[in-house]
């Protein structure tokens, strides 16, 4: 699967899911960092990506707007970091989580999901 993880999230996540297989960019410590969310949403739907984000409130809209147009389609995933362990823990444990959803969701429609 190919993911775009948002600024909360450690680079070593998307490192992590590269190494399960996938193909993974992380906002933080990247060109993207600061973008608004309306540029890495259609960033992440143009490019065939998962969003993966903790901002609900914000994408949620975004995906909604986007449905009731005919605008690209993304699909966002929604995961708080308060559910995932912290430290350096936290990306090994988000790359796992996302792997399995992405082994029971393989072609996952366009909309929010919460893995």
């Amino acid at each position: 699967m190919r993911w775009l993880l948002d600024e909360m999230y450690p680079p070593a996540a998307a490192a992590e899911l590269g190494r399960l297989g996938h193909d993974a960019r992380s906002v933080a410590g990247s060109a993207l960092a600061g973008a608004d969310d309306e540029h890495l949403y259609e960033l992440a739907a143009s490019e065939g990506r998962v969003l993966v984000t903790e901002n609900f409130a914000d994408y949620a809209v975004l995906v909604t707007r986007s449905l009731e147009r005919s605008a690209p389609r993304g699909v966002v995933a929604f995961v708080r970091k308060s559910d995932l362990p912290s430290g350096t823990a936290l990306g090994p444990a988000l790359a796992r989580r996302l792997d399995a959803w992405a082994d029971a969701n393989p072609s996952p429609p366009p909309g929010t999901h919460c893995p």
